[in-house]
């Protein structure tokens, strides 16, 4: 089965106009993407069922001012984003890619293989680049942008330093060129990349009580997880999984603990207060 995808590359977006026309409506869908993601998450489900189990509030709203700077460095951001999407169409449009359209009996097996070999490829470059960002100079000239919000919301989930998000940005557009994948793979992925950032930077815990115990839960990256990194800052680089973390030992010791404590349904867990506080 082969999906028409004509109208999506039929003109050429080497061409200035057509590049600028593409450039626009990507830049228009990314940032609303976001803020559609980020206000949706934080009203339905920060705000409203955050004391209620399973969920579990980490800490108390933040302020405006720092809304505001996240969604202003997302919004440079979405340029990037949207430059590298362009990009990958142009790639695309030009065979150099290994992306397709054409669905056969051996994409049964190859879709859902190759997405979690895409995972884990992406996970694999983001903590050894998280690691590298954590590096003192690395991270005074333009990591600290993300680690301004000590304590996150789900605004954070793509308040990043142009630099940071253009070392994000060009992962894709290069795994493309090596690793065989069905366009729908594609658009899982960025579903995956939207929804997980939002989710592991919102500042409430979704996972339940146990999940930690769980052997295919143990491996997940959650608010509790990414939040200990936001605080300690060396540890808890994972993206997805944590299991880089737990192989090279930079997984924080009282994660666990923090987890339990937040989870348990039993807990009388003291919300900690923001030095952001209310939004």
């Amino acid at each position: 089965m082969d999906f028409n995808l004509d109208w999506l590359l039929g003109p050429d977006y080497s061409k200035p106009g057509n590049f600028l026309l593409i450039f626009s409506i990507l830049f228009a869908g990314i940032f609303l993407r976001y803020l559609a993601l980020a206000w949706g998450y934080h009203e339905l489900v920060y705000k409203k069922l955050g004391d209620s189990l399973p969920f579990r509030r980490l800490h108390q709203q933040v302020r405006l001012p720092q809304v505001k700077k996240e969604i202003w460095y997302s919004f440079l951001g979405g340029l990037i984003f949207a430059f590298a999407g362009v990009v990958l169409l142009i790639l695309w449009q030009s065979g150099l890619t290994q992306l397709y359209t054409q669905l056969s009996w051996w994409d049964t097996f190859w879709i859902p293989i190759s997405y979690f070999l895409a995972l884990f490829i992406h996970e694999t470059y983001y903590y050894w680049l998280h690691r590298w960002m954590h590096q003192p100079k690395v991270l005074r000239h333009f990591h600290h942008i993300h680690h301004n919000s000590l304590y996150t919301s789900s605004f954070t989930s793509f308040s990043f330093h142009p630099i940071e998000a253009g070392l994000q940005a060009i992962f894709l557009p290069v795994l493309i060129l090596v690793l065989p994948m069905h366009f729908f793979v594609l658009i899982a992925l960025l579903i995956t990349m939207s929804v997980t950032a939002v989710i592991n930077h919102s500042g409430i815990e979704v996972y339940p009580e146990g999940a930690q115990s769980n052997s295919f839960f143990r491996w997940m990256v959650g608010a509790t997880h990414h939040d200990q990194h936001h605080l300690k800052y060396r540890c808890n680089y994972g993206l997805y999984f944590t299991f880089w973390d737990v192989w090279m030992k930079t997984e924080d010791s009282g994660f666990a603990k923090r987890f339990d404590e937040h989870t348990r349904e039993d807990g009388n867990v003291k919300v900690e207060s923001s030095v952001n506080a209310r939004m």
